[in-house]
């Protein structure tokens, strides 16, 4: 095969060209700088959109359909946003969380109330999607008619966060609750909405038991940047051992949904991949599609026995109280918290007849207190009230409590 001299030279050319733009390229490659990795911080709002605009009107009529009651006087429009903001997990980790920001159209200073929503299992059934959406929410457009800017944390795994909510563990969900306080206050400061320092939490089960921790963490941590006026913790589960206790000890609960749900939640928080020990079969295998966020609380109720002794493994019951020093017992322990002293006041509401949340849990919390050296800490019972029929009586006395510190007229 013949090779002319000029094909030769124009090859060679074409190569010592390719050689070149190759050895650039690497040349360049190697001044790249890599990009540094996206951080945020607590507290740091990634958005905020606008749900609705509600009138007078319109919210008494949403309150109207829910079956509410409530004495009290709507006075202002409300906007209702979705927020979306950064907080931390229970390790330490930045997430993205959301919540819902319901503010009254007034030029007047107005104070802060965090509601902490109950039990729920249903990603979007919060009141960052819609205030419809939610006990909370609609409650949420009451309060800010009445003239609190009102602000109700979706927590981890609903809303824009993904995975089984941390039901009932405090380092997974007060850090939520928090971060939103300071995120609204930088969004009334960017907007001009006028909010005085007074700042109030309530929340009815899971709510009364992360609004009184919240209090907890604030005042222990937070002292210096928000000042508590007042705190209703509403049929709250805050003796979580004596719980137990008595849920094993009475050989019956109506709703053994609750139990699968703290098991299930605990076993995801604490990765210990325990819920055959747990459940028995084939109920064990279902949990972590029972509790993802796609069921409603109706849903898991029936997917699971009404019986709890048909749920719960036999051994796991029999060993429960032999094993005090289990992670288990540890866990329960660690989220009780009834070691510390209120210093804003602080007033329990519960129901006499709850038959999910017994009362004790209202009365071991109000002692504790009181034996810690607590000076103004008190406790409402609800006569002949359940966990179901407890609610808007206790809304309705804890925002009557609320009316006498003068925050709003």
């Amino acid at each position: 095969m013949f090779i002319s001299m000029k094909s030769l030279k124009g090859s060679m050319l074409f190569i010592l060209v390719m050689m070149f733009l190759i050895q650039a390229c690497k040349k360049d490659d190697d001044n790249i700088v890599p990009a540094e990795p996206v951080t945020h911080t607590r507290a740091e709002i990634e958005g905020i959109e606008l749900i609705d605009n509600y009138d007078i009107g319109e919210i008494g009529q949403i309150l109207s359909t829910s079956g509410s009651d409530f004495p009290f006087d709507l006075v202002y429009e409300v906007d209702a946003y979705s927020v979306k903001y950064y907080t931390q997990d229970h390790q330490g980790n930045i997430i993205l969380v959301s919540g819902g920001l319901y503010v009254p159209r007034t030029k007047s200073i107005v104070p802060l109330l965090s509601i902490q929503h109950g039990t729920e299992t249903k990603r979007d059934r919060v009141a960052s999607v819609s205030p419809k959406n939610s006990v909370e929410g609609m409650v949420g457009l009451m309060t800010a008619s009445m003239g609190y800017l009102t602000l109700v944390p979706d927590y981890p795994g609903f809303g824009v966060s993904n995975g089984i909510h941390p039901y009932l563990h405090a380092a997974s969900n007060i850090p939520c609750v928090i971060d939103l306080i300071f995120a609204s206050k930088d969004i009334c400061k960017e907007n001009d909405w006028a909010i005085s320092d007074e700042l109030f939490l309530f929340g009815y089960s899971e709510g009364g038991f992360i609004s009184l921790l919240a209090q907890k963490e604030i005042e222990g941590s937070y002292h210096e940047k928000l000042d508590i006026t007042a705190v209703a913790p509403m049929s709250g589960p805050y003796d979580l051992l004596g719980m137990f206790e008595l849920i094993f000890e009475g050989g019956s609960f109506g709703t053994p949904a609750y139990v699968a749900y703290f098991l299930t939640a605990y076993n995801d928080i604490y990765q210990w991949d325990c819920l055959n020990e747990f459940f028995k079969a084939p109920y064990a295998e279902k949990m972590p599609g029972l509790f993802n966020g796609t069921k409603t609380w109706g849903e898991i109720v029936n997917a699971l026995p009404s019986d709890l002794w048909d749920l719960m493994h036999e051994d796991f019951v029999a060993n429960f109280y032999s094993l005090k020093q289990s992670m288990l017992l540890n866990a329960i322990n660690a989220n009780t918290m009834l070691d510390w002293t209120p210093e804003g006041p602080v007033h329990f509401f519960h129901g006499d007849c709850d038959d999910i949340v017994d009362c004790m849990n209202a009365t071991h919390a109000l002692n504790a207190f009181l034996n810690n050296g607590a000076t103004d800490v008190q406790l409402t019972m609800i006569p002949g009230g359940n966990h179901e029929t407890t609610g808007p009586r206790a809304i309705e006395v804890a925002l009557k409590w609320f009316e006498t510190f003068g925050a709003i007229y």
